[in-house]
């Protein structure tokens, strides 16, 4: 780095030769310039950064020592070097009180001499620049580590249910910020269509979406006071709001718009919380934010008002009527019936987002008992916008999407029912199913089909599309698919073991194509489905009114 030098002097023959015999340039020196008095050199600091100022001290309208007092104040930085006559000892006194950091002989001086002392202010510079710097970066790690501690001890207290003998110790070391010894909400942000945003992969991993989420939060929160954001490294944020207001949320949810094109829904605890209640706050928040299952149009969402016990319910699902209708009535009936039973779970949303899940669920099994085949249909169904009915049930994200998506959905399914009502296939169809349905563990292909019944790849494949509605691979996927269902149910076997049995040896590559049809990973599913009671989807036989 340059280190910049300033000559004040009256004597223009002193500023030539302060130019001229001393090789600057060569040691690292830049002249900014030259000023006959202390009032021109100030003029010229408010144009030009500089770093050393090698001035006389008998100037008119300004001498070197008023100069000092002018640039001390606003610039404290720079160093100065006293140039002096022999009857100036009393006004170099004062300028080495004032702060001059040397002085040097006009007439006396040599090049070399004035070089050296510019040399050793330059390398005191440099040096006290690093040490600024290195301080800086210290404070710095110092703020981040302190925030960081913050952070972890307000995540913890947010996450479980700590003891008052804890938190006043917390309190007492001074790790909890005094807006939330005061009282807080607690508000949990969350990005919708979280699943659609990843599979875009504009942000191109998890921790990179909700970093850039978490960046954009920090800094709309610094123009609030009494605010802390929490990472709670779970797809979710939390902050902690003093001083609570919508117009905060508001103005998240337009800079989470605005810079990442994403949405953002908040939910809010009821009360103000203490830091003995940030857990139930967190957990109040949470149920508040849950609520966007049924309120998709709204991003500020609180807790249920209390409603008295809820009462347990079955079902409410209508088996009778739905089967007469799915037997007799038109599609356009169905259909109109399906947007009646949306707006029914719609109105129950004190029993839970879990509870009206289910519901669909045992919604589903009716279809696909009405379809036949016993549970062999499950699989033999075509996917509608890239997805599957289970999968629809068990991760969208709102009541609405789930019914949007089965206004879709039922057409095609009510079209596959009527293909296979009687189906009566030809047969070398036939054939071909017989074919996967003994040997979906291998690793059957479309050409060894075609070759073992004789025809061409691509007719085959028209041909079984056009008499099941499906190409031959996702049949034959459907059915590895609905034996790894029957296989789950065993704890026995390993999840790799029912990738095998199933024909795939990538155990990655199943769980992948499960997923994509169940909604759950492998053992998800089986999580889900030991110990399940009678009346479920999982066992159907049992169904209750």
């Amino acid at each position: 780095m340059t280190t910049r030098i300033l000559i004040v002097d009256d004597e223009i023959l002193v500023r030539v030769a302060l130019k001229t015999l001393i090789p600057w340039e060569e040691h690292g020196f830049e002249i900014i310039g030259e000023a006959a008095n202390g009032v021109e050199a100030l003029e010229l600091l408010e144009r030009e950064a500089c770093h050393i100022i090698l001035s006389d001290i008998r100037m008119p309208e300004m001498n070197g020592l008023d100069l000092m007092n002018h640039v001390r104040v606003k610039w404290p930085d720079i160093k100065f070097i006293i140039l002096s006559n022999h009857n100036d000892f009393e006004y170099v006194q004062k300028a080495l009180r004032l702060g001059a950091a040397d002085y040097t002989l006009k007439l006396a001086y040599t090049p070399e001499e004035l070089l050296d002392k510019c040399k050793r202010l330059q390398q005191s510079f440099h040096s006290e620049q690093q040490e600024r710097s290195e301080k800086h970066k210290l404070d710095y790690r110092i703020k981040v580590l302190e925030s960081k501690s913050a952070e972890l001890t307000l995540l913890d207290l947010l996450v479980k249910q700590r003891s008052r003998l804890e938190v006043d110790h917390l309190q007492r070391d001074g790790n909890l910020p005094a807006f939330v010894l005061e009282g807080c909400r607690v508000i949990v942000a969350g990005v919708d269509h979280y699943r659609q945003v990843l599979e875009e992969n504009r942000f191109q991993s998890e921790q990179l979406l909700i970093y850039t989420v978490s960046n954009i939060f920090a800094e709309i929160l610094k123009k609030y006071e009494k605010c802390q954001l929490v990472d709670m490294h779970n797809r979710k944020l939390v902050i902690l709001a003093g001083s609570y207001a919508e117009g905060m949320l508001d103005e998240l949810k337009a800079a989470g718009s605005t810079f990442a094109k994403v949405n953002v829904s908040f939910g809010v605890s009821g009360d103000s919380c203490s830091p003995y209640q940030l857990n139930e706050g967190f957990r109040q928040a949470e149920l508040a934010l849950g609520r966007r299952f049924f309120h998709e149009d709204r991003h500020i969402l609180y807790p249920l008002a209390e409603a008295g016990e809820v009462q347990p319910k079955v079902s409410i699902l209508r088996s009778g009527h739905w089967d007469t209708l799915l037997e007799t009535a038109e599609e356009a009936v169905i259909l109109e019936e399906l947007r009646h039973w949306t707006a029914w779970l719609q109105a129950e949303e004190a029993m839970g987002a879990a509870w009206v899940r289910e519901q669909w669920l045992q919604w589903l099994h009716l279809v696909f008992r009405h379809m036949g085949q016993s549970g062999d249909i499950l699989y033999v169904m075509p996917e509608h916008q890239g997805r599957y009915p289970f999968d629809v049930i068990r991760n969208a994200e709102t009541l609405g999407e789930i019914g949007s998506w089965f206004l879709g959905w039922l057409p095609e399914a009510l079209t596959l029912t009527g293909q296979n009502s009687q189906p009566v296939y030809r047969d070398e169809v036939k054939q071909m199913i017989a074919i996967m349905e003994e040997e979906y563990a291998s690793s059957l292909k479309v050409a060894d089909l075609a070759r073992r019944t004789g025809f061409a790849e691509n007719y085959l494949s028209v041909m079984f599309k056009k008499e099941t509605g499906v190409k031959i691979v996702d049949y034959l996927t459907q059915i590895r698919m609905q034996k790894a269902r029957e296989l789950l149910r065993n704890p026995t076997y390993k999840i790799y073991e029912i990738s095998e049995m199933v024909g795939y040896a990538d155990s990655n590559h199943f769980s992948k194509y499960f997923k994509k049809i169940e909604g759950l990973f492998p053992l998800e599913y089986r999580k889900t489905v030991i110990g399940r009671k009678p009346g479920s989807l999982e066992n159907p036989s049992k169904t209750k009114e």
